[in-house]
């Protein structure tokens, strides 16, 4: 699965790079699903990667606490929080790096998502707007935006494997691994 939604991340990046300026309607679109599908990868790869580290003699002490919030579908912020120091001993740096902007990407998926309308009226003669809703984020969406979400979410899975212990030479073919990207050296 984890390999289906990268693959299908990258097939949008492709396309929405072949989008002219003036598929503005269908950039905003591809770039929001650029979003949230980056998002849900990277979520996906921690169920199923911490699920199979657990199985593993280094990380055995861990299978309780990674079953059980499996189980009960904790969030996804409590995963990136509380799983690689509960698995590795060691806690991501939601400060800088990876970690700030994974966290960045988060969020912005979080307001196209549940975003709430205000209760807000507009008055005009002959019509009158109850409830609008802030799509400014929406807006906003480019080609860069999806490119960005993409390598935010490869770059925050490297720093899982980093956490593990992989190298940095190591870490393209671990992504390669769990996400079809293959090496470019």
């Amino acid at each position: 699965m984890v390999w289906q939604y990268f693959q299908a991340l990258r097939r949008l990046c492709y396309a929405i790079e072949q989008h002219t300026e003036h598929d503005k309607e269908t950039i905003q679109q591809d770039a929001a699903l650029g979003v949230i599908l980056a998002v849900t990868g990277v979520e996906i790869f921690l169920n199923v990667y911490f699920r199979v580290l657990v199985d593993e003699a280094p990380y055995q002490h861990a299978a309780t606490c990674i079953l059980f919030d499996l189980k009960n579908q904790v969030s996804l912020e409590n995963k990136i929080k509380k799983w690689p120091e509960v698995v590795f001993g060691k806690k991501l740096n939601f400060g800088a790096g990876a970690g700030q902007r994974f966290t960045n990407l988060k969020t912005l998926r979080n307001k196209l998502v549940h975003f709430s309308s205000s209760h807000e009226s507009i008055e005009l003669p002959g019509i009158k707007i109850q409830g609008m809703a802030d799509t400014s984020i929406y807006s906003s969406f480019t080609t860069d935006t999806a490119l960005e979400a993409l390598d935010v979410a490869e770059k925050f899975i490297c720093e899982i494997f980093r956490l593990r212990g992989i190298s940095e030479q190591e870490c393209p073919h671990s992504l390669h691994a769990w996400t079809g990207r293959v090496p470019t050296q």
